[in-house]
């Protein structure tokens, strides 16, 4: 419920602020003239862009989602990689899931993990997720892998950061 009510208050909060603008526009161009409406426009078009430092859930340099690895697939049956996703949690507009890469060691034995990432879908406005750590584990049934994630969930009002609230997930992902 507290996701939904901060994307709403994002949301009346740039309504408001457009609302300000356009009148500030008016304003400028009634008393001051067209070019220093524009000038105007200009300067709060490069304020409002949105610069690169909120993909924290990228790789450097790329547009791929972060990626831990735990083994080589080198080591690895060829023909029995997989991947899960597991939802670690799910609220009224969005989800946090783990997606764990898989495989069978060279015997046929072990289910091995190779590699994990995090990511959060559906409506985010106003919050945005950076893992900072992902650990995935064997356990002693074949079938299932024990995880940890760490991360923080930046709160933020128009852009910018208002409150970074550390989040932990533990739990165990079933295979298929």
């Amino acid at each position: 419920m507290l996701y939904l009510l901060w994307a709403l208050l994002n949301i009346g909060l740039i309504i408001y602020f457009v609302i300000v603008y356009v009148k500030a526009i008016k304003l400028i161009r009634e008393n001051i003239g067209i070019v220093a409406a524009f000038i105007f426009v200009l300067a709060l078009l490069s304020f409002i862009s949105r610069s690169d430092g909120d993909k924290d859930n990228l790789e450097p340099g790329s547009n791929q989602v972060k990626t831990w690895k735990f083994n080589s697939s080198d080591s690895l049956d060829k023909g029995s990689n997989a991947v899960i996703t597991t939802e670690m949690e799910k609220t009224l507009i969005s989800t946090y899931s783990l997606g764990i890469s898989y495989g069978k060691d060279s015997s046929l034995k072990y289910n091995i993990p190779v590699s994990a990432n995090t990511w959060t879908t559906g409506f985010v406005g106003g919050t945005s997720w950076k893992p900072l750590s992902i650990s995935v584990n064997r356990t002693d049934n074949n079938q299932q892998f024990e995880y940890e994630v760490n991360g923080t969930v930046k709160w933020s009002l128009l852009g910018l950061t208002v409150y970074d609230q550390f989040k932990k997930w533990k739990g165990v992902a079933i295979l298929k």
